[in-house]
This record gives C-alpha cells, structure tokens and sequence, in this order.
C-alpha cells in the first residue's frame, strides 16, 4: 500500500486499517472497502453502466448486468483479468438474468435431473462427489438454471458419489458412457480424478470445475478450472492475521482431506503469516458441522487460548464451532477468515454483539458454477477456452458488509444468482 502523506495521512490511517481488508499480494488480490489500493480515498464516481461488456460469439453474449455482477462479486469490477476470461465470465454471470422455467428448475433440483422440453440434442452432467451441504445443492440449483437458459440443451443430469471415492469414478465412467456433452463437476478427491477427467477429455467431453477445484493439467487433463487463486486467498488470509491477530496461536481448518480448495490456500496462508503466530491445528472436517464441533473442541481442549481460525465454510463455523465454544466455556472471542458468506455465519455474528469477535469473509462462488458451464459451452463450439478462469480477491468485513442478509435462508449465500423466490421454495 503507498502511504499519504502530512495530517490527511494521520487522520485517515484509523479508518483505512478497519477498511482496507486485503493487501495487493499479488495481481489477483485487491482491497476492500472503500478505499483503493493507492491508499486514497476514491472520488465520488459517476453512475456505473447499467452493463458491463461488449460483442460476442460462439453463441454467447460477452455481457452482464451491473447489478448482478455487484451482487455476487461485490463489485461489479472484479472480474477476470485475462480478455478471453473476462469474456468467458461476462457471458457465463450475464445469463442469469434469462427467463427461464423455475417449477422445472426446481423438479429437475429434486429429482436429479430432467428433460428441458426443448428437444436439444446436448446432454450435460453435473457429477458431484460430495454433495452433502447446502453450497453444493445450490450450486446444483445454479447449474440447472444456467443450462435452462440454452435452448440446445435437452437433458440434465447430476449425480453425487456421496464422498465415496469408488462411486465418483463410477459416476464419471457412466456419464462418458452415456456420451454426454460436457461435464461440470468439483473433484474432492484431487489428483485421483485425473484419469477419468482425462478419459472423458480424449472422448471429446469438456470437462470444467469451479470453486477452484484445480487438478493436475487443466488445458490437457481437462479443460478449464474456474475459481478465484487459492494460493492468492491464503496470502489474503495471512494478511488479515497478521494486522488482527499479530501473534499467537491459530488453526486451519479444512473440507475433504486432499481437496483442492483446502490445500490450495493452506499452503500459502502458513508462510505468509507472521513468526510470532504459530499454527497448531490443520484438521480436515468434511465440511460437516456435526465434525467441524468435534473438530473445534479438539484443538480448544489442547489450546483455550487460541486466537484465529481459516477455513472455507461459514455455515460449518457457524453450526459446529459457536458450539464447541460455547461447551468448553470459552468466549468466542476470535479472528476469522472465511472463504464463504454464508448468512448463518453473519447473523450468529450480529447476534453475539461480541467486540472481540472479527470476521473476514469471501463469496461463496456458487456463480463460478455458471461460468465453467458457459465455458464448456463454448468450447463445444470451438471457442478456445484458457486453462484457468481466475476472478481478483477482495475479503469483506463483516462489521462493514454484513452477511445477514434479510429474507435469504440462513443456510444459504446472499451472493447466489439463484432467485430469492426460488430459494425459498427450495428451503421452505
């Protein structure tokens, strides 16, 4: 960050350390609130475009409303850097303001799939290995909503493996099989996914993944990996307890063991953080409440005096580690960074009303489903699709943006596409 300089310096630094939430770590991370990363104030701006983008082709639209890219990336500016990308991603966010049909949306969530009535001759797949929290059923809900918006389309389908391994390369071998068209899909088990990724690769089956759910050899084993830079979340991460916590002990906490997302900012949150903060935890919960409790007691019976936590979900800290302090008789007070915005981990933190409790927290990306869609559209008609599809990084703080948002179902995100309406009638 470039300093101010003179009295302008001395009276806004206070404000810019509550605000300013992530330090520019590397291209893909940018600061939050309002404030640039010069440091600087911004001068107030003209009205933003009611659109963002422009042209088109291989049937797409290169275009989005302000409006929706504000409500699921905060700011309508952060979206990939790479032209092609940018591309992909203003395509992909710009159809979810497509009419479509959301009683067969929400028939084709419940029962795993369906028929589009369209009389498309493109079948597409998403094949879930997990699938057992509300982030992935919505993002489920994400998908069918997107592949509603292609007339071409004539058949969905989704599977779950239900965190078994044996399943999920069974699940992947019957939709090749099946000759489907493209296939969506989060591989929890890593590298051990490569060879069927590949199998459906070399059949002609694009294959795309989001929540940065990277393996081995996108762009060949592959096609595509959409998602924010893990790495540059874990150095984001690092920074918010560098500045909140400064020294002491904290903990990881982590979804499938040998997942990705998980991996991907463990492994640069730790060098990045300061020598006196020590980590004394990295523990996998399944991104299950019921073991992130278990989890979290653990670690406080060895360490009461632990002063922050990492992890991707939200919800699970909310449902299972509020518990686990409340148990061992410990106030909850912590810093945490959290990669989900998840609305039950914002008002447990309203309610609390505990100064000492600080929250950073990212969107959830279940939109980033939408866009590894649209891309494997694309390349079905013979657009050439990059590797990876990043989006830039911006933590929000929670006394600043509040997660609680009124009317969405506490176990959901706020920054869903998914219409409200919609969601309701998924959780009554």
């Amino acid at each position: 960050m470039h300093r101010m300089k003179g009295s302008a310096a001395r009276s806004r630094r206070p404000m810019l350390m509550a605000l300013v939430l992530a330090l520019v770590v590397t291209a893909l991370v940018v600061v939050s609130g309002s404030f640039g990363s010069s440091g600087h104030k911004r001068a107030a701006q003209a009205k933003p475009p009611a659109t963002i983008g422009k042209g088109g082709g291989f049937g797409e639209v290169y275009i989005a409303k302000t409006s929706t890219l504000k409500k699921t990336l905060f700011k309508a500016t952060l979206l990939p850097k790479d032209p092609t990308s940018r591309n992909i991603a203003l395509a992909g966010l710009g159809r979810a303001d497509r009419k479509v049909n959301y009683n067969l949306a929400l028939q084709c969530w419940k029962n795993n799939g369906c028929s589009t009535g369209t009389g498309g001759k493109l079948s597409v797949a998403y094949i879930e290995q997990f699938g057992e929290n509300t982030y992935r059923e919505m993002s489920k809900m994400e998908f069918i909503l997107q592949a509603l918006t292609y007339k071409d389309v004539g058949k969905i389908s989704y599977s779950s493996a239900h965190s078994n391994f044996t399943q999920a390369i069974a699940d992947f071998k019957a939709a090749i099989a099946q000759h489907v068209s493209l296939i969506v899909t989060y591989p929890d088990f890593g590298d051990a996914m490569i060879p069927v990724m590949k199998e459906a690769t070399d059949a002609g089956i694009p294959v795309a993944t989001y929540a940065w759910g990277a393996v081995s050899g996108p762009g060949t084993n592959y096609l595509t990996v959409v998602g924010e830079d893990t790495c540059a979340l874990g150095k984001t991460f690092a920074y918010v307890m560098n500045n909140q916590v400064k020294s002491g002990k904290i903990a990881f906490l982590g979804g499938f063991p040998g997942n990705p997302l998980s991996e991907g900012w463990q492994k640069c949150e730790e060098p990045a953080l300061n020598p006196n903060i020590k980590v004394v935890a990295k523990e996998p919960t399944n991104w299950d409440p019921s073991k992130v409790q278990q989890v979290v007691a653990g670690i406080l019976a060895k360490n009461p005096d632990i002063k922050g936590w990492s992890y991707e979900y939200g919800g699970g800290m909310a449902q299972g580690a509020v518990a686990a302090y409340k148990a061992a008789g410990i106030p909850f007070d912590t810093v945490l960074t959290l990669r989900t915005d998840d609305v039950i981990m914002g008002c447990t933190a309203d309610a609390m009303k505990n100064p000492n409790l600080k929250m950073f927290y990212y969107t959830s990306g279940n939109t980033q489903i939408r866009v590894a869609f649209t891309a494997a559209m694309m390349k079905l008609k013979g657009a050439k699709i990059p590797p990876q599809i990043v989006f830039p990084i911006e933590l929000q703080n929670q006394r600043v943006r509040d997660s609680c948002v009124k009317g969405y179902p506490q176990s959901a995100s706020a920054t869903s596409l998914i219409p409200l309406s919609l969601l309701h009638r998924m959780y009554p």
